[in-house]
């Protein structure tokens, strides 16, 4: 008995097991090159739009920093975020007499000139300033200094934009840095 295979009779199934190896270690390498670029994109964007984005201070109406479940970040809201109504992706910044930023229009349509911030919600605007993020110690007392400060304390954020893209860059009250105050008490 020969194991010849005639004409007529049925081969075996070639099961591909060469052809898959040969592009599955490319495969893999090219997941891995994706998981290690994209954190490092990240990281990059932000950090250039804090080193290259154009200062702007936004008003903070209240502040909830504390959360038992989420610490290590405080809870914003501006005098804006309550006053912004329509639909559109894009608010366009202006700024008040006082020299602090608001927005005055909102578009769906990206601005070509001027300062503006591009909102993460897609059904109306939400001004992207909502979480401060500090150390886990600090948090709790960041509570009782923006909730007890005088009337004529004010406390702001600052932030900084570049092509739409909004980063806090700093909590304060009267002008001095939280994480100051709170080191200092």
């Amino acid at each position: 008995m020969t194991n010849e295979i005639s004409e007529g009779q049925n081969r075996p199934l070639d099961t591909g097991v060469s052809g898959m190896k040969k592009w599955l270690m490319p495969a893999l390498i090219a997941v891995i090159v994706i998981q290690l670029f994209t954190p490092i994109y990240m990281i990059a964007n932000k950090y250039h739009v804090l080193r290259s984005g154009e200062e702007f201070i936004f008003r903070v109406n209240h502040v909830d920093p504390y959360d038992a479940f989420r610490i290590g970040y405080v809870s914003l809201s501006t005098y804006q975020a309550d006053m912004v109504s329509g639909s559109g992706r894009y608010g366009i910044i202006s700024i008040d007499a006082d020299g602090f930023a608001y927005i005055s229009s909102i578009t769906d349509n990206r601005p070509v000139s001027g300062a503006y911030v591009r909102s993460n919600n897609r059904s109306w605007f939400v001004l992207p300033i909502e979480r401060y993020y500090m150390k886990e110690k600090l948090a709790p007392g960041a509570e009782t200094l923006i909730w007890e400060r005088t009337p004529d304390e004010e406390a702001y954020v600052t932030v900084r934009i570049k092509n739409g893209k909004l980063i806090i860059s700093g909590l304060f009250v009267d002008g001095v840095a939280i994480e100051d105050i709170l080191r200092n008490n």
